[in-house]
């Protein structure tokens, strides 16, 4: 699985990166900005996550309809999505059509003409989405972990804002953000598929040419605490219970990062994994139980998300953190580990054919770990590690970290007591 990777940094801070897929049809391709949610200032909140509507809404050369055709009436799409880390604008599209894909893409970043009246539409809109997420507990469960963990720093708050926070961003708060995309922050444009990476250099030439600058990497902060918050909601019947840990930028080496990842699928990633079985199969408490591992520029975070009946939420809870416990007192059992790593190794050559995957991976790699790791080297480090490297790992990081619990409950049910939960 050789890749063919290439590199350019154009003067202005554009930043073009190429995973060539000989074999492919199609391209997968975007614009990638390093600022998410977490580098808001306290009067921003939802700013970048308003700021990827609104570029949709009209440039100087395009109305929002011209811009939902361009790709649309091709076979192609176009999307956006919003992180606490970062901001991403991509397209799949076939080959001979990635000249068009890099020309609306730069076209909503370069141009945007942010109109008052599309932006109070678009304030609606994003106000709703709000909603739909708040009448999910199981968003809100992973939000209530975010504000209590990391309390602190931009991590805490959410991606879209509050509704109060969004009704409160301005006109000038955009144009603001425009100008630090125009003449602060690099661009990252990667691109994955059936492209020539000389010809998608000179189109990121011409068609970001209105970039000035890319020298500043918004700051990044990271802090911690342990907590527990149980949040009471009305029309919900179970207990959404997350809780989890995170740890420093130390994790994000190699060894650690990739150990972590072992564990993780181990532990709850899919149906064989430890809590599916343990929670789910054998005891019945939980329709879906799962843990998630997120990878930040300065930090980890791992956790544990399921939902159940009110009155088996400390059995669940006391069966997770046990089953980590195990794993930590006594390792993988007999055939676990080869197991866990084919499966790895599996989904990475899974995901090699497509370029969707590829380039998403080419970019969070870049944006997270400030650099690209060929699939075949991660296939080769994952492979030769072993049981006690990646039980070690886990028990350190493990044993010093603080953990964070959130629940979210039928508003009518008594707070149960967890705080002993966080002595590990």
């Amino acid at each position: 699985m050789k890749q063919i990777y290439r590199k350019t940094v154009l003067p202005n801070g554009v930043v073009v990166q190429t995973d060539y897929m000989p074999q492919a049809y199609s391209v997968a391709l975007g614009a990638w900005l390093p600022r998410g949610s977490r580098h808001e200032k306290v009067n921003e909140f939802g700013l970048s996550h308003f700021y990827e509507h609104l570029v949709f809404k009209g440039t100087e050369n395009r109305t929002a309809f011209e811009i939902a055709c361009s790709l649309e009436d091709r076979g192609g799409n176009l999307e956006a999505y919003t992180t606490r880390q970062e901001t991403g604008f991509y397209a799949t599209v076939v080959k001979e059509d990635v000249g068009l894909a890099i020309d609306v893409i730069a076209d909503m970043l370069m141009n945007p003409r942010f109109d008052k009246a599309e932006m109070e539409k678009e304030r609606k809109v994003i106000i709703e989405e709000i909603r739909s997420y708040d009448d999910i507990p199981e968003e809100v469960a992973g939000d209530v972990f975010n504000n209590i963990h990391f309390k602190g720093c931009g991590i805490a708050h959410s991606i879209t804002g509050t509704v109060k926070e969004v009704r409160n961003l301005t006109h000038e708060q955009m144009w603001e953000y425009e100008r630090q995309v125009l003449n602060d922050m690099p661009i990252y444009v990667c691109a994955a598929g059936k492209v020539d990476h000389d010809a998608l250099v000179d189109l990121c030439t011409k068609k970001f040419a209105k970039k000035k600058s890319g020298k500043i990497w918004p700051v990044d902060e990271y802090k911690c605490n342990a907590g527990v918050k149980i949040v009471g909601k009305q029309d919900t019947q179970q207990a959404n219970l997350f809780w989890g840990v995170s740890f420093g930028e130390h994790m994000l080496e190699e060894k650690n990062r990739l150990a972590l990842s072992v564990f993780n699928v181990a532990i709850g990633a899919g149906m064989s994994s430890r809590l599916f079985q343990k929670i789910r199969e054998e005891r019945g408490l939980a329709y879906s139980v799962y843990t998630t591992a997120d990878v930040y520029k300065d930090c980890m975070d791992w956790g544990v998300s399921l939902a159940t009946e009110p009155r088996q939420l400390k059995t669940a809870l006391k069966l997770s953190i046990d089953e980590v416990r195990n794993f930590i007192a006594k390792g993988f059992a007999k055939d676990e580990l080869e197991r866990t790593k084919t499966n790895i190794i599996g989904g990475i050559r899974l995901g090699a054919d497509s370029p969707e995957k590829r380039v998403m991976r080419l970019a969070e790699q870049t944006l997270h770990l400030g650099d690209f790791n060929p699939m075949e080297e991660t296939e080769k480090s994952i492979a030769k590690m072993t049981e006690t490297e990646i039980v070690d790992v886990v028990k350190s990081a493990f044993e010093n970290a603080k953990y964070s619990i959130s629940v979210v409950q039928p508003s009518d049910h008594k707070k149960p007591d967890l705080k002993d939960f966080l002595k590990f």
